[in-house]
């Protein structure tokens, strides 16, 4: 009985362990000021951000943002992302639910897909790899 209570004990131990581990690594979630410069040269993202999104996205470029700004920064893309995905609509937005119902790989090779003159797929370049995956994520949260 004690060696199955230990084993369940070190178990537990284990998974408080990693879920401390994965909620450290989503607080450190953040875009990178090229990434931000790359966000605000965008025309058709900029318009999906609100004054005071763009103004955390440029503190972020400048590298003078506060630590707030430079973690909301990247929910602030992914919302412009999804934005711009839900205004180019059509078969572009369902056929990136479907993508994202099959996993974030597949999301991923949707999007890398797109023409590399689409709007879409020019924000979805500029907004990183940390925007990227709060919008699959969201999306995945959705359904």
């Amino acid at each position: 009985m004690a060696a199955v209570t230990f084993g369940t004990g070190a178990g537990l131990a284990q998974a408080s362990e990693a879920t401390q581990a994965r909620t450290a690594a989503a607080a450190e979630v953040t875009m990178s000021a090229a990434d931000a410069r790359a966000l605000l040269a965008n025309p058709a993202v900029k318009a999906e951000l609100t004054a005071k999104e763009v103004q955390s996205v440029r503190a972020v470029a400048n590298g003078t943002a506060t630590e707030r700004q430079t973690r909301g920064v990247v929910g602030s893309a992914a919302k412009a992302l999804f934005n711009l995905m839900k205004k180019h609509g059509g078969k572009l937005y369902d056929d990136a639910i479907k993508a994202a119902k099959g996993g974030w790989g597949k999301f991923r090779s949707y999007m890398d897909g797109l023409a590399w003159y689409h709007p879409v797929r020019i924000a979805w370049v500029a907004a990183g790899a940390e925007a990227q995956y709060q919008l699959y994520s969201y999306i995945r949260s959705l359904f």
